[in-house]
């Protein structure tokens, strides 16, 4: 940066209110992006500006268009390795290397990419790289020919753009950064911005002032509506641009005055919970029902009591006690919410219902807790309320009523899928009004105060006697265990299961020779070895394609060891769900049947 430049650059952080640095205190400056449109403070810095770590993101894509098929590598940053954190960061995957912004990961990553390759996927993400691209220069460090650039609004325009458009053959790849920006704003470089949902990363740059000695720091945080923030702290870092930027949005909301700073004001509780509904169904026809005792609004007009219609794309029922109908599959659910349908491919409707927070609580409660266990009432919602906390899961809602997110049945019935497209329900309830969810007033808020203080925002079934950490199972850095206070090695809720050689091939899409558990950064896996090489898949993953064959107690929980027993594969395990954060103690469960 020029002379010149620097100069203008400080004369703009002046403009924006806070005192000039060193002497007085660090200046922030907030961009924001709201459908589209960047709105920058007066006064704020234009042009093209060095971004460091922000640009590492963005040489993901290039790695993946010349490595098809190929999942990330796994890299080991040590003390000699010349990383940001002299200690290193030991074993690293993408997920982790992203949150915790690993120059040795992703130097290495750029390494395999030729540079012109590289060089461009940087511009058509609307970065500025210098000539020539040398992998440092490409995670963000400064080089003879000078540092990658780009402009606020490209910057943060780029960042939606990784969160809402699809990498054709690398969608693994992608899910694998969006993994690690969401670990970033959760407890990785950008820790404290996760609570409003977003996904985030940070970077640290030479003084944009030209002062020498010190630092400027640069958060971002996007979420899949569109909506973005970019945080320039001068002096800082970008860990603490990231910690400001959550104080200010935490304070104001997410609006920014005049001078770019957020002003304060007091945070709105939450009004709503948006569910996606029966996405593993895929339902063609839904008809809902008024169970309430008055009319219902909807947007081809008022629903009477008892009256029903078959949903379609674009309907709206307003909020009331609905009973939604699937008749394919011979599956009811009640709810107290609006509900909402879009068109999805193939003639197949979303539906997703917003909730009242309490609401969404109980639908869960009713779900994942056993029948009588009172003492876990308030434990689970607070750790409810703790998860809803971390942000979106869904592009377009909240969460989902599967256990990708949590089990939810709503007022009921409770329901599984032991074979695809077969319900199974436990309880259903009568045909008058839906049974009050059970939180009282008192209830909710014990749960809510438990949920302001720490603990888990994870719940299993049944932990097996061995608690898993979060990074087990998804990644990520958080290593921690909670502890189980019901059960030791003795209660192993062991299971088995034996799994065709043809219906596993279905469920992976390809033919497995071998199967077996293995790690990766530390973090569960299925490997089966195939004609084609060998598949890896993640605990979601595997869970996933074995259910759309086999149902979904194919897999209860991260298996302890897998392996052939002629035309059959035979899987033992011990417990019931993912194993981490709160165990609810439910050994007996149909699925372990």
């Amino acid at each position: 940066m020029t002379s010149a430049a620097a100069a203008a650059l400080a004369a703009a952080l002046a403009a924006t209110g806070a005192e000039a640095p060193p002497r007085g205190r660090p200046a922030l400056v907030v961009f924001r992006l709201e459908q589209g449109k960047l709105i920058a403070p007066p006064g704020a810095p234009s042009g093209a500006l060095p971004i460091g770590s922000l640009a590492k993101p963005f040489l993901v894509r290039a790695w993946a268009r010349t490595h098809p098929g190929a999942l990330p590598p796994v890299a080991r940053c040590t003390p000699a390795s010349r990383c940001w954190n002299a200690s290193g960061h030991g074993t690293v995957g993408l997920v982790r290397a992203t949150a915790l912004s690993c120059n040795t990961y992703f130097r290495a990553l750029a390494a395999a990419v030729p540079p012109e390759t590289l060089a461009s996927a940087l511009r058509a993400a609307g970065l500025l790289p210098p000539d020539p691209l040398t992998p440092e220069a490409a995670i963000g460090l400064p080089s003879p020919a000078g540092l990658v650039s780009a402009e606020p609004g490209a910057l943060l325009r780029a960042y939606v753009a990784l969160l809402r458009e699809p990498w054709e053959g690398a969608e693994a790849v992608r899910r694998e950064l969006l993994a690690g920006l969401r670990d970033a704003a959760r407890e990785g470089t950008a820790a404290g911005l996760a609570q409003a949902g977003f996904h985030a990363k940070t970077g640290t740059v030479p003084a944009l002032d030209g002062r020498a000695l010190t630092t400027s720091g640069w958060a971002v945080a996007v979420d899949p509506s569109g909506r973005g923030f970019l945080a320039l702290l001068s002096p800082g870092t970008g860990r603490e641009a990231a910690r400001a930027l959550a104080r200010r949005l935490g304070e104001g909301g997410g609006a920014t005055g005049a001078s770019g700073l957020v002003p304060p004001a007091t945070r709105a509780p939450r009004e709503h919970v948006r569910v996606s509904l029966f996405g593993a169904l895929a339902p063609r026809r839904v008809v809902a029902r008024n169970v309430g005792t008055a009319p219902i609004a909807a947007t081809r007009g008022f629903v009477g009591v008892r009256a029903s219609l078959d949903l379609r794309p674009g309907d709206r029922l307003e909020e009331g006690d609905w009973e939604l109908q699937l008749p394919a599959f011979g599956l009811t659910r009640l709810l107290r919410g609006v509900v909402r349908v879009d068109a999805g491919p193939r003639d197949v409707l979303r539906l997703s219902a917003d909730l009242r927070p309490a609401e969404y609580v109980a639908g869960v409660i009713a779900a994942e807790l056993p029948a009588g266990d009172d003492a876990r009432l308030v434990p689970l919602g607070a750790a409810i309320l703790r998860f809803l906390a971390e942000g979106p899961r869904h592009g377009d809602a909240d969460v989902c009523d599967l256990t990708h997110c949590a089990w939810f049945v709503g007022r009921g019935p409770r329901a599984i899928w032991p074979l695809p497209g077969r319900a199974r329900v436990f309880a259903r309830p009568g045909d008058g009004e839906p049974a009050r969810p059970p939180l009282d007033e008192d209830l909710w808020r014990r749960l809510s105060a438990a949920a302001r203080e720490p603990g888990p925002s994870r719940w299993t079934s049944h932990c097996g006697g061995e608690p898993l950490s979060p990074h087990r199972v998804w990644g990520g850095v958080d290593t921690r265990v909670t502890r189980c206070d019901r059960h030791g090695q003795g209660d192993r809720a062991p299971w088995t299961r034996r799994w065709a050689a043809a219906d596993l091939e279905r469920a992976l899409g390809e033919r497995a020779l071998a199967l077996r558990v293995g790690e990766a950064d530390g973090r569960w896996q299925l490997v089966a070895d195939t004609p084609q090489g060998p598949l890896r898949l993640s605990w979601d993953e595997a869970h996933a394609r074995l259910a759309s064959v086999l149902g979904w107690g194919a897999l209860p929980s991260p298996a302890d060891r897998v392996g052939r027993e002629g035309a059959f594969f035979r899987a033992e395990g011990r417990g019931l769900g993912h194993r981490v954060g709160l165990c609810l103690g439910a050994a007996a469960s149909p699925l372990l049947d």
